[in-house]
């Protein structure tokens, strides 16, 4: 039997970037940020053993509607009509952000993701939603 799990991570979603500096300088820009979406999917997924096998994960990025979104499109977006995003973060550096949050936590390794999408969408409510669902036979 397929299991599927929804996890949310409420706020604006978060790009994947690289370590900055070297050495004892070394630092990741977004430490905060990720330990903020850690804390929110322990809460969700709580003491349940952690996927180990084939999965196929669907994200969902819903970004923030900026101020200078024209009034037809933003009525249209406040009716629940899915726009897409067409602009910065880049959905591939969103996803990769989401994976590494997930490793750890409610995934043992990123490399079990074996089937997956990923949409960016305007939305009042900016969050990233994460559906999880096993592969049979993987």
């Amino acid at each position: 039997m397929k299991t599927v799990k929804k996890y949310e991570i409420p706020g604006e979603p978060v790009a994947w970037s690289s370590h900055r500096g070297f050495g004892r300088k070394s630092f990741s820009p977004h430490y905060v940020e990720k330990e903020a979406a850690r804390f929110y999917l322990k809460k969700q997924h709580g003491d349940s053993p952690l996927y180990t096998k084939g999965i196929r994960v669907h994200f969902e990025f819903l970004m923030p509607v900026p101020s200078s979104m024209p009034k037809k499109v933003l009525k249209r977006i406040l009716a629940g009509e899915k726009v897409f995003h067409v602009k910065r973060k880049d959905r591939s550096n969103c996803i990769k952000f989401a994976e590494d949050c997930l490793t750890g936590v409610v995934i043992a390794d990123d490399n079990i993701i074996c089937d997956g999408s990923a949409q960016k969408y305007y939305s009042d409510n900016p969050r990233t939603i994460i559906t999880i669902e096993e592969i049979d036979g993987a």
